[in-house]
């Protein structure tokens, strides 16, 4: 008997144990999630000020989708004149290489269509540059590796150029017209799946006003909806004192994901444009900052020759930021 109630002390002494650990755990995973927050998504650093950012590009990557835009019809031409056998063997193991290198990313990346090595290589190595650079730079969120399931890489005459979930991409290179142009639209249409997939919060709540085409999925305290609501009511509803000059582009004005998707871009590819117009708009201001502070103030693409489009008309502003 006495060894009875012995063993169902020690029991109930684990079991509190067990509880209090429990307890513990939460109340440090609660006050840990409340500091990154504060520090790493609500903090008003004005980057606009500052002089000059992290650039991050790799000028090998840059050199090598110039090289092959300026190129691309040139040998689509001599492909029908000349035995390229030796390039197309030449591209096979690069793009071997590249996967045996990048297992985790590579199979993350599905060709639907019957590319050449070519093309296969360049745009598995311009996907592989981008999600790890995004991996590498965003400040906070779940890794894009656990949260991208898949991008699909197609040449469907009949779909959209690119469209994203919260853990898919599909591009259709029928309307791409360059490597360049296929950097700029997956930079964007990732950026969906970090806004809708990757920067997530922790409050049971959700919002009604900005949801998920009706759906309920972002937490009261989603970082993206302080984004939302620098130019927007709703998801459908701009703020009626909102201008096109407040957005990235014109796309951007169709709601506040593409107002998101097309600033990312803008802010990755194209930073200088976007911190010289900041810097007399601010709700232009408050966008670029919360980039700024999303990624540390790295960027890939200063591109200041686009200054030159704002240099006489600072209310210029592209239809399309992939399209620039």
């Amino acid at each position: 008997m006495q060894k009875i109630i012995k063993n169902r002390k020690i029991f109930f002494d684990i079991l509190k144990l067990v509880w209090a650990t429990l307890i513990l755990y939460f109340w440090l995973t609660l006050n840990v999630f409340d500091t990154w927050e504060k520090t790493d998504i609500t903090k008003d650093e004005n980057y606009i000020l500052q002089s000059s950012g992290l650039q991050n590009m790799d000028e090998d990557v840059l050199q090598i989708i110039e090289k092959h835009d300026a190129s691309k019809v040139e040998f689509e031409v001599d492909w029908q004149t000349e035995d390229l056998s030796w390039e197309r063997n030449e591209y096979k193991m690069k793009f071997q290489r590249i996967c045996i290198a990048n297992m985790s990313m590579c199979s993350k990346i599905k060709f639907e269509w019957d590319f050449d090595y070519k093309d296969k290589y360049m745009y598995l190595a311009t996907s592989i540059y981008i999600l790890n650079n995004i991996e590498k730079n965003i400040q906070f969120g779940k890794t894009l590796k656990s949260q991208l399931d898949i991008i699909t890489i197609n040449n469907d005459l009949w779909s959209r150029r690119g469209y994203a979930t919260w853990d898919d991409v599909v591009i259709n290179l029928w309307w791409v017209r360059s490597y360049t142009e296929f950097f700029e639209l997956l930079t964007h249409e990732l950026w969906h799946i970090v806004d809708l997939g990757m920067v997530r919060w922790f409050k049971n709540q959700k919002s009604s006003i900005y949801t998920e085409f009706g759906k309920k999925v972002f937490e009261l305290d989603d970082p993206s909806i302080r984004y939302y609501k620098i130019s927007w009511q709703s998801e459908k509803v701009r703020k009626s004192e909102a201008i096109r000059e407040d957005f990235c582009s014109g796309y951007g004005m169709t709601d506040p994901f593409e107002d998101f998707a097309e600033c990312h871009n803008w802010y990755l590819n194209h930073n200088a444009i976007f911190k010289e117009l900041a810097k007399n708009n601010e709700l232009l201001k408050q966008k670029y900052n919360f980039f700024a502070n999303l990624y540390n103030w790295a960027y890939w693409f200063n591109a200041s020759e686009d200054l030159d489009k704002i240099q006489y008309n600072d209310a210029w502003r592209p239809w399309d930021t992939t399209r620039m």
